[in-house]
């Protein structure tokens, strides 16, 4: 690999459960990256690693912060097959031979899209790219329970929802924490690309009841928060998105540049306080096709 000059520091914060047994270290990138979140669950022996950032530059600082901890690697999971979750795996792991939890679903998705995301992206990061990305290589089935380091891991296949494919995992049997990757973001404009955002609010409404009793939610980009408060903001504003757009669209006709633009000035004026706007645009085309089909489908 070349040498890769550092592009900027991650952002640090930690939540420790001193009586359950585990420390929570948040990493985030910067804008240049999404603001994506990874994190380092820290037990008494070992460290668990979720999401691994997107660039080279940003994988090694993650990785300085693992060795700095000075506790063995045990085990990756990766929440979902977006790239700026799972493009540091190769450099996370030192190279060697780790379980890289994941779903089949997630794999499958990494699989398909790899090639057509490095496509997209490895001419704006040029050899901040990785050239090498590291598929999971331990599949979890829905419900499964994994125990790492003497903390059980519960395992919840969600299927698409703000990608192809999304789980969520909470942390031993007191469950005061979840895990959600990209299905919940906080403070920050969704990603609505994968063109899912009727089937996101129905996992959303689900996930309602179903992590009720969890008190923390960790996201894929954002500050983590009460868990109600953060799903259900999350749903508000995929439903705002989608009725919004709605209200523009005229017939089987995609938005036009000047509609697009409008459109975008508008969520921002309902939502100032959110980062990540480029994200509103990009995903007006196939939320755009998604509604016009729902349409179309009406008796």
């Amino acid at each position: 690999m070349s040498v890769i000059k550092l592009k900027s520091k991650l952002k640090y914060c930690h939540y420790a459960y001193d009586d359950e047994g585990y420390v929570i270290h948040m990493l985030t990138s910067n804008e240049r990256t999404f603001f994506t979140n990874a994190y380092i669950i820290e037990t008494k022996n070992s460290i668990v690693v979720v999401d691994t950032l997107m660039v080279n530059s940003d994988a090694i600082l993650l990785r300085q912060y693992m060795d700095n901890i000075n506790k063995p690697l045990i085990a990756v999971i990766i929440t979902h097959g977006h790239p700026d979750h799972y493009n540091g795996t190769e450099i996370i792991t030192g190279f060697k031979e780790v379980p890289i939890i994941s779903t089949k679903g997630i794999r499958d998705c990494i699989q398909d899209t790899v090639d057509s995301k490095e496509v997209k992206w490895k001419p704006y990061f040029g050899q901040d790219w990785p050239e090498h990305k590291i598929l999971p290589n331990q599949l979890v089935i829905d419900s499964e329970v994994v125990n790492l380091d003497g903390l059980d891991y519960s395992f919840r296949d969600l299927g698409a929802a703000e990608s192809s494919s999304d789980l969520f995992f909470t942390l031993g049997e007191k469950r005061s924490v979840v895990f959600v990757g990209d299905v919940v973001f906080n403070n920050m404009h969704g990603f609505m690309n994968d063109g899912n955002s009727a089937q996101w609010l129905k996992v959303l409404q689900k996930l309602l009841t179903e992590i009720a009793d969890v008190k923390l939610l960790f996201t894929g980009h954002g500050d983590p928060g009460d868990t109600h408060q953060l799903v259900q903001r999350q749903i508000d504003y995929i439903s705002h998105y989608r009725s919004n757009l709605r209200a523009i669209i005229r017939g089987n006709q995609l938005l036009n540049d000047t509609q697009k633009q409008s459109f975008e000035q508008l969520m921002m004026a309902n939502y100032p306080e959110f980062q990540l706007s480029s994200f509103i645009k990009a995903g007006i085309d196939a939320v755009s096709q998604e509604l016009i089909v729902e349409q179309n489908d009406k008796p």
